[in-house]
Order: C-alpha cells, then structure tokens, then sequence
C-alpha cells in the first residue's frame, strides 16, 4: 500500500490535479512549489487518531504528527519543484515511493544514549548528513534543467 497505491493516489491528486489547477489559475511558482504542500501535509494528520487509538497518549500523537506534517511539506515541496520542472508525474509518483521505503533516517545515534555503537562518530555522521543535504540542494536545479514541462506556467523561470 504505501509503495504503490500511496505514491499513485497522492500524487495524483496533490501533484496531476493540484499543481495543475494552481498553474491554471496563474498562481506563482513559488507559491505552487512552497504553499501546497501544505494540502499534502494536512492529509497526513489522520495518522493522530491512529496514534492515539494505539498509544492513548494525545501529546505523543501530537508531536509525531507535528513532525510528519513538517517532513511530508518538504518533501511536498521538492516533489513539486520536481514536477515543474520536470513534468514528469512518473518521476514524482517513483520519488515518493523511494522515500516511503527508505523512511526517515535514523538519528538516534545523535542523542547522548552511549549504547548507539555510532555515538562516537555522531558528529562525523552528522556533518555527512549536513554535506549531503547540501550537495542535494545544489544539485536539484542543474540536474532538472531542460526538460520540456508542460505544467509550468512561464518558460524557464525555475
């Protein structure tokens, strides 16, 4: 479910059908790529009820889904910048599926629970971390360039 059916139903709707309509409607790209997002993020909030129903504990329920709301906006976000600048729904729909089954990285290494046998390399660890998100983030425009998108609204403006 999570690897076929999630990346297919989500990204059609928030990315085919979203997208398309705030381009329609002349939003700018920037608010496309930056504010709905948030629509995706938001259809993730069931996951509290679930949470509660098997922990019982509202403030854990609370944080988590605080955090997938944060998580699932970013990744919003790049799957847009994606899809604008790509026009690829396929490159999209593979992306989430991707991250679903990598989930989001383990950093328990980082706390002070000196059990981690990566506790003593958590600031080498971490500082990868950091130079990966880096070199992504530069990467993402020049590696997306030249595609013939039909879901921008002006040429080239990413």
């Amino acid at each position: 479910r999570k690897y076929v059916v999630a990346p297919l139903s989500e990204e059609f709707v928030f990315r085919a059908c979203l997208v398309r309509l705030w381009v329609a409607a002349s939003f700018p790209e920037g608010a496309i790529i930056f504010l709905s997002p948030f629509c995706f993020a938001m259809a993730h909030t069931h996951h509290f009820v679930e949470h509660v129903r098997r922990h019982g504990n509202k403030q854990s329920a609370l944080v988590e889904v605080a955090f997938q709301v944060f998580y699932t906006s970013l990744f919003g976000m790049f799957s847009n910048f994606l899809l604008l600048r790509t026009g690829s729904l396929i490159a999209v729909i593979v992306a989430h599926s991707f991250c679903n089954h990598q989930g989001f990285p383990d950093l328990s290494f980082m706390s002070s629970y000196r059990g981690n046998v990566l506790y003593t390399q958590r600031h080498l660890i971490g500082a990868l971390y950091l130079v990966g998100i880096l070199v992504f983030s530069l990467l993402m425009a020049p590696l997306t360039a030249g595609f013939d998108s039909s879901f921008r609204s002006a040429p080239n403006v990413l």
